[in-house]
């Protein structure tokens, strides 16, 4: 469901500007239209109350009357005003990239650029829907609320776009720090196993080394060079564990003929303290690196 503003002149369209609230709000309900964002609360400074109220607004109608631009003998037009709030209003959605409808009442044409400020950019020659007093209001509303739809439907479409390419940039990120903290160390700790297990029958303590170091400094490297979290530090902690235990296993298998699955209850205990020992010494080093100086830290 869009969320409307409505930005009107008092002078200019009060009256007209109610009626299209009330249809509105019939359509949308009365949470989903806002009208009076020029009605600033005492002591507060109105283009950020503007601000605030824009914020989340999908849709600006900017309702347009004979004297919208607030035309005055022997001085500029209102909308000249910087302080004017019709004026704040439409740059403050132009600025935000909020849709813009006009809405002309009464037979009200477009202002000219020339009749407008500068900062209105391309406002004169945005396509404008008509409404007026008599017995085709309805009918011209019916309209509007139609564009409004539309307008709301490609918002929204341009939305779930972003977020999807957000959810895809976001998950190439986190491939690449997988193969950067996870896969770099498995390779380590997979060698390291076949020179002291398989080519040179070192001692095991030798193979604990690695499993301790490789681990430590990969975790401490995640914590200092990126800004990924606790919960992330786990789950490439999990995973370097798991694959580097059953690689081992899987490497020692293959060169020894033996069974891939552990046969005794001391092989399955064996396998689960190098999971253990890989996971917790990752994020050990992930928690020590938290702990260094500030300057010493990655992004947060």
């Amino acid at each position: 469901m869009p969320n409307i503003a409505i930005s009107y002149r008092r002078s200019d369209s009060s009256a007209l500007a109610g009626r299209i609230f009330d249809r509105l709000t019939t359509r949308y309900g009365k949470h989903a239209v806002f009208m009076d964002v020029d009605n600033i609360p005492v002591g507060v400074d109105f283009r950020d109350h503007i601000d605030q109220t824009l914020r989340h607004t999908e849709i600006l109608l900017v309702v347009i009357g004979a004297q919208w631009v607030g035309a005055r003998d022997g001085a500029d037009a209102r909308i000249f005003e910087t302080a004017d709030p019709v004026r704040v209003e439409v740059e403050t959605a132009l600025t935000r990239k909020t849709t813009i409808i006009p809405v002309l009442i009464d037979g009200a044409k477009m202002p000219e650029a020339g009749r407008l400020p500068d900062t209105f950019g391309n406002f004169a020659y945005l396509n404008a829907a008509d409404v007026t007093t008599g017995r085709d209001f309805h009918a011209q509303m019916d309209r509007l609320i139609a564009a409004i739809d539309q307008a709301s439907a490609g918002r929204s479409g341009e939305t779930a776009g972003v977020y999807r390419r957000d959810k895809a940039n976001a998950l190439v990120l986190l491939g690449a720090d997988a193969a950067r903290y996870v896969l770099a160390p498995l390779c380590l700790l997979l060698v390291a196993h076949y020179l002291v297990v398989l080519a040179f029958d070192l001692k095991l303590a030798w193979l604990w080394l690695a499993c301790v170091v490789a681990p430590l400094g990969f975790g401490a490297a995640l914590r200092l060079t990126s800004a990924r979290g606790l919960a992330t530090a786990s789950g490439f902690a999990i995973a370097l564990g798991a694959l580097a235990t059953i690689g081992m296993t899987l490497s020692e298998s293959f060169a020894t003929g033996d069974p891939v699955m552990p046969q005794t209850r001391y092989e399955w205990l064996d396998n689960f303290q190098f999971f253990a020992c890989i996971a917790l010494c990752f994020v050990a080093g992930y928690a020590l690196a938290k702990a260094a100086p500030a300057r010493w830290r990655g992004p947060r």
